[in-house]
C-alpha cells in the first residue's frame, strides 16, 4: 500500500496525519544516517502530499457571557482548572500537571514545566510551552484552594485524584464534568472542551488588545500563524471594528458638510 493511501486510511484529522508523518520522516532520516537506507535513494513518505489543512469538526467558541454562565455551573476543581484554562490559555493536561511548586502566589503566577497526559508526566508539548503565566484574579481561588489541601509539601499535585494524592487528575472528569454543564446551558457543540476555552482565551487576548506575539507566548506557540489557526474574529468584535470605522468615515462627512456650511455663511455675509 502506498504510504499516502495508508496516511488517508489510518487517520482521521489533518493534524494526525500531519504528525505522523513527521514521524515517519524522522524514521527515515535515522534510517538514512544509520546506513539502513540508501543516501541517494528518496524515501517514499517525503512524496505524500497530505493537502490543505481541515478540521473534523466546527471551529467554534462560547462567548464569554455563555461561558461566565457554563463555568457557574461546575464546581471545584473542574471550575478552576477551566478557568486556568481560559485566563491564561494554558493546555489541561499543563493545568493537571501543575504541583505546590510550581504555584507561586506572590508574583501570582503559575511556572509551566510540566504536563500531564492521563497518568503520564512529560515535558511541556514544545520548548515554547515552558513558560511562566499570570493568573490576575484567579490568586484569590488558588489561595483558598491551596488552603483546602491542607499541605506545604512543594512535591504534592495541585489538583490529585480523589482519593489518591499520590497521583495528579485525569482530564477525562474534567472535559465531562464541562460538557454537563454547557449542555445544562444549551450551548454545547461537537468538540466542545477545554481546548475551546484555551481557543476563547488566545481569541479574547488580542481583542482586549493584547498583539498576535503577545497572545503566541502566552499560549506557548513556536510560531506566530499557529497562534492565527487559533484566532476568531467574533462577530461582536467584528461589529465593533466595523462601526468605529464607519464613525471615521461618518465624522469626516460631518466635518466636511460642517466646513461647506461654514463656506456657505461667510460667502452670505455683507461686507464690511
Amino acid at each position: 500500500m502506498r504510504c499516502s493511501s495508508w496516511l488517508f486510511e489510518t487517520c482521521d484529522s489533518w493534524w494526525m496525519m500531519h504528525d505522523l508523518k513527521g514521524l515517519l520522516s524522522t524514521i527515515y532520516a535515522k534510517a538514512r544516517d544509520w546506513g539502513y537506507w540508501p543516501e541517494d535513494k528518496r524515501d517514499p513518505i517525503s512524496k505524500v502530499d497530505i493537502g490543505r489543512k481541515w478540521a473534523v469538526r466546527p471551529q467554534r467558541i462560547l462567548s464569554p457571557e455563555m461561558t461566565a454562565a457554563v463555568l457557574a455551573r461546575l464546581d471545584d476543581p473542574n471550575r478552576l482548572i477551566c478557568e486556568t484554562c481560559i485566563d491564561t490559555g494554558t493546555r489541561i493536561s499543563e493545568v493537571t500537571g501543575l504541583k505546590l511548586k510550581h504555584v507561586d502566589l506572590e508574583r501570582g503566577c503559575i511556572h509551566i514545566e510540566q504536563r500531564n497526559w492521563r497518568g503520564d508526566i512529560d515535558s511541556p508539548k514544545t520548548m515554547s510551552s515552558k513558560r511562566t503565566l499570570a493568573l490576575g484574579n484567579l490568586v484569590t481561588r488558588y489561595k483558598a484552594w491551596i488552603a483546602g489541601l491542607k499541605t506545604t509539601n512543594p512535591e504534592a499535585w495541585m489538583f490529585p485524584k480523589r482519593g489518591d494524592r499520590s497521583s495528579p487528575m485525569w482530564d477525562s472528569g474534567v472535559r465531562q464534568a464541562l460538557k454537563n454543564a454547557a449542555e445544562g446551558e444549551k450551548c454545547d457543540f461537537e468538540g466542545f472542551g477545554p481546548h475551546s476555552l484555551r481557543r476563547a482565551s488566545i481569541t479574547l487576548r488580542q481583542e482586549v488588545g493584547g498583539s498576535a506575539i503577545e497572545a503566541s507566548k502566552v499560549a506557548g506557540h513556536s510560531k506566530v500563524n499557529m497562534t492565527g489557526e487559533y484566532t476568531f474574529i467574533q462577530l461582536k468584535r467584528q461589529d465593533e471594528l466595523t462601526r468605529k470605522m464607519q464613525g471615521l468615515r461618518g465624522a469626516g462627512s460631518s466635518d466636511q458638510a460642517a466646513a461647506e456650511t461654514s463656506a456657505e455663511d461667510l460667502a452670505a455675509e455683507p461686507a464690511a
